[in-house]
């Protein structure tokens, strides 16, 4: 039996040996992290998760050798970035860590082929509609304010009646052209109430939507009765 275990104790010790040997020769594509490296290996080079240690330091998920899924990121000069990667490039949520002129900094949202594209779109939440058939809200640009479309049959809807847009911040503006609310402070609750021809040109009805928006931002509102 004893004779048994050193065998077993044996063969294991040597398949470690040869996955540690292993690592040396598990390669990683980015320059920068070329050094150490410790974690899974497939066809020679980093796949999984792993750790590289080169003039910057990755540690997070590899695929064919790249960074790639999740991952910490940390730069030679101290800045970090934690979230997703693809292929070597940052892509998709993340959040990235740096100073401007000694002062703490984060952009924290999406990014794209290595490129931020901005804040992480926090969806506005409906809390009440009525003979409302379809809307849509599309964060335009940074900003503090929200614009309405109001549309029937595919087009702009200017036939409306005992219109009222009542905002828990902002300064609402109507006239002609548009409907909206300029300078609020976020969140903001906003109804929007209207008396509009049906979708069969038959009757007049009461149209309300009541909504709230917790990110900051100049907001396009579509409305469709």
């Amino acid at each position: 039996m004893k004779n048994i275990k050193y065998y077993l104790l044996g063969i294991f010790i040597i398949l470690q040996s040869s996955f540690l040997l292993a690592q040396d020769d598990c390669k990683v594509i980015v320059p920068e992290l070329q050094g150490t490296y410790t974690g899974k290996c497939k066809k020679g080079l980093a796949h999984g998760q792993g750790k590289a240690v080169g003039k910057d330091t990755y540690e997070g998920s590899f695929k064919k050798g790249y960074p790639h899924g999740n991952g910490t990121y940390t730069w030679s000069t101290g800045e970090t970035y934690v979230g997703r990667w693809k292929m070597g490039e940052r892509d998709g949520e993340g959040s990235y860590h740096f100073q401007v002129n000694g002062i703490d900094s984060i952009k924290d949202g999406i990014w794209e082929n290595d490129k931020y594209k901005g804040p992480k779109i926090v969806t506005p939440k409906v809390i009440h509609k009525e003979a409302v058939l379809r809307y849509s809200f599309k964060r335009m640009s940074d900003g503090n304010s929200l614009f309405f479309t109001i549309k029937s049959n595919g087009t702009v809807n200017r036939d409306l009646e005992d219109l009222s847009v009542i905002s828990s911040s902002g300064v609402v503006y109507q006239n002609t052209n548009s409907i909206g609310v300029e300078t609020i402070n976020f969140p903001v609750i906003v109804k929007i109430k209207f008396r509009a021809w049906n979708a069969t040109h038959t009757e007049r009805h009461n149209v309300t939507f009541e909504f709230e928006i917790s990110q900051p931002g100049n907001w396009s509102v579509d409305i469709v009765n």
